[in-house]
């Protein structure tokens, strides 16, 4: 009998790769992007794909998807100010923030 089992693995995403991330998830799922909620597994499975996280390599299946769920149970949506939002509204959140952390740094500088 086989068995597929998920044990629990602390992994760690610089957060300067979460916007590039997000952006080829959101183009992954295409025009479905905007409807489902975005999720850990969204961003962890794309790290995976892009080869960021090495030691998840053998989750890789033939045809290019990744094995790897992030949440017991189902995969538990992503919040940003108490609010959920899809991969293209994540997107466009980190993107934005990325702009804004720029912006302060900048006029910081001067």
């Amino acid at each position: 009998m086989q068995i597929k089992v998920y044990v629990p693995k602390l992994i760690e995403i610089p957060s300067e790769y979460l916007p590039a991330l997000a952006k080829r998830a959101a183009d992954s799922l295409g025009d479905r992007s905007p409807e489902g909620s975005a999720t850990r597994g969204h961003l962890v499975r794309q790290a995976v794909q892009d080869g960021l996280l090495r030691d998840f390599d053998q989750l890789i299946g033939e045809d290019g998807t990744v094995d790897l769920v992030c949440d017991p149970g189902t995969e538990i949506p992503l919040e940003f100010d108490n609010q959920t939002l899809s991969i293209a509204e994540l997107l466009d959140t980190l993107q934005n923030k990325q702009n804004w952390s720029e912006m302060q740094a900048a006029s910081e500088a001067a």
